[in-house]
């Protein structure tokens, strides 16, 4: 891996760390476990941008900053990391088998992610009724996952040229 990509790629994880600790500063509607997700602007930016893995590097390498930095490894470690796993996978299900849009990657990704959550949430403290609350939460997340691939449309489209064509030549080679 060259220099330059590795520094964009660490820079990309430093900002997903940034945007998910912002987050809990954001006033919501008391929701118990529902976050915006801002961290996974990051994470399909590297995904449309950079490809599959750099996207994997950058959503994993940020579930384990944000717990050396700030949650540690217990259960709250293990709930981003199952929600994280399970937004992999979704997200790569949509992207390359089914090649959707990056809102339909988007909103599948949000999803996956509160079902990933709760079932570690499940498996840990033993309460299998709690995919009861998928009912209030999905859609939540499926909203959520739409508004932020709006977003990151705007970023990937408020680039400059030169940016996207320096890209588009090194996937070339």
């Amino acid at each position: 891996m060259k220099t330059r990509r590795l520094v964009a790629l660490a820079f990309l994880v430093a900002l997903s760390t940034a945007l998910h600790y912002f987050e809990g500063f954001i006033p919501l509607v008391s929701i118990p476990g529902y976050r915006l997700g801002l961290s996974n602007l990051v994470s399909l930016f590297a995904l449309y941008y950079y490809g599959i893995p750099s996207f994997l590097f950058v959503s994993i390498a940020r579930v384990f900053l944000v717990a050396l930095i700030a949650s540690g490894f217990g259960p709250t470690f293990l709930m981003s990391l199952s929600g994280c796993l399970f937004a992999i996978v979704g997200t790569l299900l949509v992207h390359r088998l089914v090649k959707g849009s990056i809102f339909s990657v988007s909103a599948v990704s949000a999803l996956f992610h509160s079902i990933g959550q709760l079932t570690a949430y499940a498996i840990f403290f033993q309460m299998p009724y709690i995919f009861v609350y998928l009912a209030l939460l999905g859609p939540i997340s499926i909203a959520t996952g739409l508004a932020i691939a709006f977003l990151d449309r705007l970023v990937v489209k408020r680039l400059p040229s030169s940016f996207r064509e320096e890209e588009s030549r090194r996937r070339k080679q």
